[in-house]
């Protein structure tokens, strides 16, 4: 099997895998063909971004207390409410919107069935 460097992402790819892109307007890799390598470059971009905008003074503590409210968001906008009568509650999905019945002791269904998103785990009971 033959190996060439890929022109964008500099990696050593087989030469079956090249294709023509539009953008480019030169022979690529499958990763750089879909996508894959610009999203890499973009978050690299905003993480470097991100560590730059925190305020003088940060700590492990406010890293903490910052990745804890964004689960707690992330579980409120799922929108989980109570099935009367069951243990099961209805799920409002994040992703594509879709509402379906979630078992939260069984953690069935483990993702969305239309979009195939994860379901954060439900850390307050207070809706069983």
């Amino acid at each position: 099997m033959i190996k060439a460097l890929c022109r964008v992402c500099n990696q050593m790819v087989p030469s079956d895998q090249f294709k023509l892109h539009h953008t480019y307007k030169q022979m690529v890799c499958l990763s750089c063909y879909t996508g894959k390598t610009q999203k890499k470059k973009e978050d690299d971009e905003r993480k470097i971004i991100q560590e730059k905008q925190k305020p003088k003074g940060w700590d492990q503590e406010d890293e903490y207390l910052n990745r804890l409210s964004r689960i707690n968001k992330d579980e409120i906008k799922n929108q989980f409410t109570k099935i009367p009568g069951t243990d099961h509650v209805k799920c409002k999905c994040t992703g594509c919107k879709y509402e379906f019945r979630y078992d939260p002791f069984h953690k069935k269904p483990r993702s969305c069935p239309y979009c195939d998103a994860d379901i954060p785990r439900m850390r307050t009971f207070n809706l069983l």
